[in-house]
């Protein structure tokens, strides 16, 4: 008996490097995001016509100008266009959008699938970044050993309650504008030189500590990091404090699968200076 073809997606929040897409076969739904009255595109696999992507470079430097930029949610037709591509390569096809509770993205993904005949299942990993990126390799490692896609897609539902993602901005500015953050306590932050430290954790996002110092609160979420997980560090164009981070792991034995800059969705909320680390089992075949 032949075996079937399964296709894999997701989408742009999950912060994979286009080469990482290619080599899993994952096809990347590009969210967009709105700045300055202009719509962009998030990097992904088919850029909605007419729209330039724009890069994590650039958006920085129009956040650090004065812009503010917002995130827009996949449209169904941004998925229904990559579904078409993925099942003309395969028999039918897995998608991990954005954890649910995070963005009407997955509600999207589920729209567009209900006109492909039972040929597209959405699975909620509960998950974004890093964390929706490892689901992904996890999915494609399963997919890989012949397991079907509503088995993989029962088995990955949930998967971000398992990761570790915890980030620290440099400039609360941007928790203030997105409401995460009330100018009043802002401000009291800021001349106090406190920083929160921000758990994203099954498709919640919630301040669990606040830490006086940017190094400090660094500190503060390596103490915290679970040993058994593979530590990748974020930093939102800040090297610097990403290599401080990763020293500190260091100290604590602790070895760095990789160190990468944020997404769109990271930089927008958290700002420019936002360093972070995320912590995701290892796969498992």
């Amino acid at each position: 008996m032949t075996q079937e073809r399964v296709a894999l997606l997701t989408d742009s929040t999950a912060d994979l490097r286009a080469g990482e897409a290619e080599a899993l076969g994952a096809l990347v739904v590009p969210l967009t995001l709105e700045v300055d009255g202009a719509v962009y595109s998030d990097p992904g696999t088919r850029v909605r016509p007419g729209l330039e992507v724009m890069t994590g470079e650039a958006l920085r430097a129009r956040m650090l100008a004065g812009s503010a930029p917002r995130t827009s949610q996949g449209t169904p037709d941004d998925f229904a266009r990559h579904y078409d591509l993925a099942l003309s390569r395969a028999d039918r096809a897995l998608c991990l959008p954005v954890a649910s509770n995070l963005s009407g993205t997955f509600a999207s993904a589920v729209a567009a699938a209900q006109a492909f005949a039972g040929r597209v299942r959405v699975a909620d990993a509960r998950a974004v970044s890093v964390g929706l990126g490892a689901a992904v390799r996890q999915a494609r490692a399963w997919l890989d050993a012949e397991r079907g896609p509503e088995e993989v897609a029962a088995a990955i539902t949930g998967y971000g309650e398992r990761v570790f993602l915890r980030i620290v901005p440099q400039d609360l500015r941007w928790l203030v504008a997105g409401g995460r953050l009330s100018r009043v306590a802002g401000t009291a932050a800021r001349v106090l030189n406190v920083r929160p430290v921000i758990d994203v954790r099954g498709g919640r996002v919630e301040p669990i500590a606040r830490v006086r110092g940017f190094h400090a609160a660094l500190r503060e979420i390596v103490r915290a990091f679970p040993a058994d997980l593979e530590a990748t560090v974020l930093h939102a164009g800040n090297p610097e404090d990403a290599r401080f981070l990763a020293g500190e792991l260091a100290l604590r034995n602790i070895r760095v699968r990789d160190t990468r800059e944020v997404g769109a969705v990271l930089l927008v909320h958290a700002g420019p200076g936002t360093v972070g680390l995320a912590g995701t089992p290892a796969v498992v075949r």
